[in-house]
């Protein structure tokens, strides 16, 4: 049996670290002791931890409306939606609060399109079902997303699991889509399995094979999207696209953009729902997101900023992989004691995968900052070498 985690239910394996504050891309312990913060909330403080246009439009937002559901229009909401299709080619959006919560909207739309393309049989039940993924994908841990999550260490004790999930390694996903398959679920670059980018022949395959047999094509982009990886539209285009992590600046906010038009309203009045989903204050703080990103072009300072860092880890004699500011160093043996070492040190970072150090920086890290990150990986991983 697992210890109590104080008041909580013992789900998160946490560092013995106490965070109190933030200014920047660093944070502060309840010691005083600063911390530069490779890992961003696991991908979500893409912009630091107080950009200034997302604490201004946050204050303004509190100040004028918190909260009064889905039953209203909310204009900050309606504008925030508007730039998110702008910017990322979509057609319509549903807003929710997080990933996994964007994954599982995603898999009904998946389910009413093929009901409604079979004609809507008064079963009420959808005639495709098969859900295709790769091997070492993270797509969330409720009850749905955890059957597409294909790991041992999160399924064990919660089966059986719902739907028909197919799993494949990634270099046979096309060969894997049928007349059977209902859609893939693909991360353009795999987060919790190693920062592994899915080569663009593959995907241009999938998208051809997803043609060819009906199938829907969804990009699970909650880590890898607004341009951490470079660039802000993976291509070629999915049918849609699950977002959450860096969309709300560090408040929860999620949504599945639907990319394809004749899917947009596949979904209708009652199919589906979010209390909280869309909140203003949360879309206040996504529309800066995006404004800055788009403003700023930070998805090219991700390309220039992920050369230098992968560039400099691999300068330190370790095999590094990823795309632009998602990145893994692999060790080759438990990265435990080099993360352990590194926030010893004043870095903080992740696992990727039991033998890798996850880098998932700030889009507005500085040059100084990235070096640092280097340099205190190269120092904490000679010291657990020498012992």
């Amino acid at each position: 049996m697992t210890a109590l985690d104080g008041p909580f239910v013992p789900t998160y394996g946490r560092y013995p670290l106490t965070l109190v504050r933030a200014e920047g891309r660093r944070v502060q312990d309840d010691r005083e002791k600063w911390y530069l913060d490779a890992i961003g909330g696991i991908a979500v403080t893409a912009l630091g931890h107080d950009h200034p246009a997302v604490l201004s439009a946050v204050r303004a937002q509190v100040g004028r409306l918190l909260h009064v559901s889905n039953l209203y229009r909310v204009p900050v909401q309606t504008r925030f939606a508007e730039r998110l299709l702008e910017l990322l080619e979509g057609s319509a959006v549903f807003l929710c609060n997080s990933g996994t919560e964007a994954n599982e909207a995603a898999v009904k739309l998946v389910r009413k399109h093929h009901w409604r393309q079979a004609g809507s049989p008064a079963s009420g039940d959808s005639p495709r079902t098969e859900v295709v993924v790769a091997e070492n994908a993270f797509h969330g841990r409720s009850m749905m997303a955890l059957a597409l999550t294909p790991r041992p260490k999160y399924q064990a004790g919660f089966g059986p699991l719902p739907g028909t999930v197919r799993v494949v390694p990634v270099s046979a996903l096309p060969g894997a889509v049928t007349e059977r398959t209902a859609a893939v679920f693909v991360e353009p670059v795999q987060g919790e399995g190693g920062c592994r980018p899915v080569p663009d022949a593959i995907l241009a395959e999938l998208r051809a094979a997803c043609d060819r047999t009906g199938a829907l094509l969804v990009y699970d982009e909650i880590q890898c999207g607004l341009g951490r990886t470079g660039t802000l539209v993976h291509r070629p285009r999915p049918d849609a696209i699950t977002l959450a992590k860096a969309l709300g600046g560090g408040l929860p906010l999620g949504a599945l953009l639907v990319v394809r038009p004749e899917l947009a309203t596949t979904l209708g009045p009652g199919d589906h729902g979010s209390t909280f989903g869309g909140n203003p204050v949360a879309c206040a703080a996504g529309l800066a997101v995006l404004d800055t990103i788009a403003q700023e072009d930070l998805p090219a300072r991700c390309r220039t900023l992920g050369v230098r860092l992968q560039d400099g880890l691999r300068a330190t004699g370790v095999p590094v992989r990823g795309q632009g500011l998602m990145v893994a160093a692999e060790l080759g043996v438990a990265a435990g004691p080099v993360i352990d070492e590194m926030r010893r040190r004043g870095v903080l970072v992740c696992p990727a995968g039991p033998t890798a150090v996850r880098f998932l920086p700030a889009f507005t890290s500085t040059e100084a900052e990235i070096d640092e990150m280097v340099s205190v990986f190269a120092t904490a991983r000679e010291a657990v070498v020498a012992g």
